[in-house]
């Protein structure tokens, strides 16, 4: 046999051993339960690519309707104590495990999200390098719209700023305990409130119909 015809059979053998190898590697993942007993009530296992709590597939624990959020915190909190359980004593090669895992806080992570959202009234704060920000929004850009052309659209578009920043300063959002938030909000209230009060829109709405079509 010549040199380059033993050089590709070669090859060809490394290719069949290391694939024989993978799928005797996938086959080990999908026969480990990678268990993980949190306490006398509370066993997490990961079998045929489902993660399981007490033998019952997690999935539909969390899609269940009568959980709530308290389930749901200690849910993400369980799961991610599992997840580094399993690493440490298992190691972090488990496809399979990592993106189920991934997958289910995901979803709990949604669910948190929009629950709290449903709690405030759809608004999420944040005070980032000294700027205030609603629903990833600058309420100042909004203002400095409506100012530089009054439309009546922005004029709505403003009063709903407005409305979000007072729930604010009436502490029915979750962060508004934040002194900086609460400061910096009474302050674009203040000048929102000064703004809709003195400049007129653009293209207001007639509270009565003109002269000429009242005989109409």
């Amino acid at each position: 046999m010549d040199i380059p015809r033993i050089r590709q059979n070669t090859i060809r053998l490394k290719k069949l051993f290391r694939g024989e190898k993978a799928t005797e590697a996938e086959g080990q993942e999908e026969s480990l339960c990678l268990p993980y007993r949190r306490s006398n009530d509370e066993e997490y296992t990961f079998k045929d690519g489902h993660i399981l709590l007490n033998g019952t597939d997690l999935e539909g624990l969390i899609d269940d309707p009568e959980k709530d959020i308290g389930f749901w915190i200690g849910l993400s909190s369980a799961l991610d104590e599992y997840r580094r359980t399993v690493w440490s004593r298992y190691g972090v090669q488990h496809r399979g495990f990592n993106g189920k895992m991934q997958s289910l806080l995901d979803k709990l992570l949604n669910k948190l999200t929009h629950a709290y959202e449903e709690m405030t009234g759809g608004i999420r704060v944040l005070m980032q390098g000294g700027r205030l920000w609603i629903n990833d929004i600058d309420p100042k850009v909004v203002l400095a719209l409506f100012m530089s052309n009054p439309t009546e659209e922005r004029r709505l578009y403003l009063e709903s700023i407005r409305n979000k920043l007072a729930l604010i300063l009436a502490g029915k959002v979750g962060k508004s305990s934040n002194h900086a938030i609460v400061e910096e909000a009474r302050r674009i209230h203040f000048q929102i409130q000064g703004a809709l009060e003195n400049q007129p829109s653009h293209s207001s709405v007639p509270l009565l119909p003109a002269v000429g079509d009242l005989g109409r």
